[in-house]
């Protein structure tokens, strides 16, 4: 009697925790505390009770994290990082640009790589890209 109370306090505990932080982590061990007190129920002895919560448990939460990661995968909408968020826009040259060079974004220095023809001074440009740490540019014509 006394390991099934231990695997319902165990399940239960587990539960309320989840709930309560809603992070669906918890959720395994209530998994795992249940198919232990199934194997109490079947006279499993406590060391195969624990072999069968650590195992359970596991399982469950691998699974869950699985499942999580591909429901919000498409739910969450990709943040783009600064440097993306330049690709397309069009701006003017503050110096040569040949097949590298330097360009200026906003007041951020950036190396870039030229992949058309070479941009002067005043010229239009646009940034196609990113290679790395450097913007990939062609010349609007």
């Amino acid at each position: 009697m006394g390991s099934i109370l231990f695997w319902l306090i165990i399940s239960i505990a587990a539960l309320i925790a989840d709930i309560i932080t809603s992070s669906f982590f918890l959720s395994g061990f209530t998994v795992g505390g249940i198919f232990a007190l199934l194997a109490k129920v079947l006279k499993i002895g406590f060391t195969g009770q624990i072999m069968v919560f650590a195992i359970v448990s596991s399982i469950a939460i691998a699974g869950e994290y699985y499942w999580l990661k591909k429901k919000l995968n498409k739910t969450i909408p990709k943040t783009n990082k600064m440097e993306e968020e330049y690709i397309g826009r069009i701006m003017t040259a503050n110096e040569d640009i040949g097949d590298k060079g330097r360009i200026k974004i906003d007041g951020i220095y950036w190396a870039a790589e030229n992949d058309g023809e070479s941009i002067r001074i005043g010229d239009k440009f646009e940034v196609t890209g990113i290679k790395g740490n450097r913007m990939i540019v062609k010349k609007v014509v």
